[in-house]
């Protein structure tokens, strides 16, 4: 990466948005500038830079205006006992979460599906720059 690339204070506050994963509109809007004109500071963060996409100019981001940011905690439900047991299934589950992006555990209802995968989601939130999230599709018809 260009680190000795000579960045605006306009470009450094755009930046810091795309490093938060904000889209180009919402980052004009809080800005107040148009959504042309982040598309263009996007394009010169991109070339000065020297990062291929917007994925690696928000990690180019986050490294360079946050380097002491800590990882945020896991948005997972809150614990009420401890998980015992299934090491076997917490280990496969854990080997496919670091070969895919997404994974998803299929049975029958009541086997403790999302237990285990809050346990290893849990397990792996320091490995995500993210973090891990809980989405709750159960509501969703």
């Amino acid at each position: 990466m260009g680190e000795a690339a000579e960045i605006s204070p306009r470009e450094a506050e755009v930046l810091e948005l795309v490093g938060d994963h904000l889209s180009n509109a919402e980052i004009g809007s809080r800005l107040y500038i148009s959504v042309r004109t982040v598309e263009t500071h996007v394009s010169s963060l991109l070339r000065k830079l020297d990062v291929p996409d917007r994925r690696a100019l928000a990690r180019c981001a986050t490294e360079r205006t946050r380097p002491d940011r800590q990882r945020p905690a896991p948005a997972l439900p809150t614990r009420l006992t401890s998980f015992v047991g299934r090491e076997r299934e917490r280990a496969a589950l854990t080997a496919m979460l670091g070969e895919s992006r997404q994974v998803t555990a299929v049975g029958p209802g009541g086997v403790g599906k999302t237990r285990l995968a809050l346990a290893v989601a849990a397990d792996a939130a320091g490995e995500f720059a993210d973090g891990v999230w809980f989405v709750d599709l159960v509501p969703v018809t």
